[in-house]
């Protein structure tokens, strides 16, 4: 494959307007302050409509529907507060990192542990084994060496139902809500504020929807509040983050690496993120999976980025592109289970190159 020029360096400065990118096109700064807002505001009141909606005292299946919807808006505000915490959504740093605090309330997330884990790890070595962590691949021989129960979860994972168990096992409390995973637990300190700011946001949330619950409906048990209020939502939120994140960086073309040196000497030679085409049937989503064009420029604003998508291919790089469908999802959870390192493939759980 032709070289992708660039990626961001380890420790990436949000402050910065312009990041190293692909073609010969000058970087542009494209983040409109306006926009961004204009976005987290009709956002955030979407979801605050969705949860009223979850708790009214209506039909039951109506409030599981609203729910839905809800997880679905928690999903968005995520994509604006990833955004802002990579110094995309608006033209301020300072601006950035509290809407994201406050776009992250909803799915319980601690900004400073998402941009260690995220923007330090993910970004700096993607799909470095080890430092990259986002559906890391197991090899043959750490999956036969792992016990029963973690083959068996490994194997849920690779399936097609694993994005809804993925983001709750791997990420959320440890990696992403308190300081407990390795790679952060050396900075604890430095990261409790933005914990300590999830979880009381968290706290609030969980009390509102309680209150409310039974203000509206007083004879409804709080188990069901709460099952509408917040399980249903999270579950539905959960799910689209794996799902999503899966997609970004699973796929047949797609090359991981264990070891740093040979990541090196080959990163510029392979696609190390897909552009997942689908109906624009919710625009944020839309855009958001054109994940290459973010991977080339992180403060691409996510409203700038099918643009950026198109300006890249452009430019002749190869790039892992295709349409979502059920059968595109099949073939693709059907052959990558395990990665062969050495032979640079997928292979299934026999270790047969898929």
């Amino acid at each position: 494959m032709a070289a992708l020029s660039t990626r961001p360096a380890l420790r990436q400065d949000v402050r910065a307007p312009q990041i190293e990118h692909a073609g010969n096109a000058a970087p542009r700064d494209r983040r409109s302050t306006h926009a961004g807002v204009a976005l987290f505001a009709g956002h955030g009141a979407a979801y605050l409509v969705t949860l009223a909606g979850a708790l009214a005292p209506i039909a039951a299946g109506f409030n599981i529907a609203f729910a839905v919807a809800n997880g679905v808006l928690i999903a968005l505000l995520f994509i604006l507060g990833h955004d802002a915490a990579h110094g995309a959504l608006v033209k301020r740093r300072k601006a950035n990192r509290w809407l994201a605090r406050f776009a992250f309330i909803p799915c319980v997330h601690a900004v400073s542990l998402w941009r260690a884990i995220h923007n330090h790890g993910h970004h700096a070595r993607t799909n470095l084994k080890g430092i990259d962590n986002v559906w890391a691949p197991m090899s043959k021989a750490q999956y036969d060496a792992a016990s029963a129960p973690r083959r068996w979860l490994e194997r849920v994972y690779r399936g097609p139902f694993g994005p809804a168990i993925y983001y709750y096992g791997e990420y959320w409390i440890h990696r992403v809500l308190l300081p407990l995973a390795p790679e952060v637990r050396g900075q604890w300190k430095h990261h409790l504020p933005d914990s300590l700011f999830a979880v009381t946001g968290f706290a609030i949330t969980l009390s509102v929807i309680a209150l409310a619950g039974h203000v509206w409906a007083p004879a409804r048990p709080l188990w069901q509040v709460l099952a509408v209020g917040w399980a249903i939502p999270f579950a539905v939120w959960n799910y689209l983050m794996g799902f999503t994140i899966y997609l970004n960086h699973t796929h047949p073309e797609i090359i991981w690496f264990d070891d740093e040196t040979k990541w090196r000497r080959f990163k510029g030679n392979v696609v190390d993120t897909a552009y997942v085409r689908m109906p624009n049937l919710i625009p944020l989503y839309t855009k958001v999976m054109a994940h290459t064009a973010h991977h080339e420029q992180t403060t691409m604003p996510v409203y700038a980025l099918l643009d950026a998508q198109a300006e890249l291919a452009a430019t002749g790089v190869p790039l892992v592109a295709y349409t979502l469908t059920p059968g595109a999802y099949r073939r693709i959870y059907r052959a990558c289970k395990l990665f062969d390192f050495e032979r640079m493939c997928w292979t299934d759980f026999d270790g047969v190159p898929s």
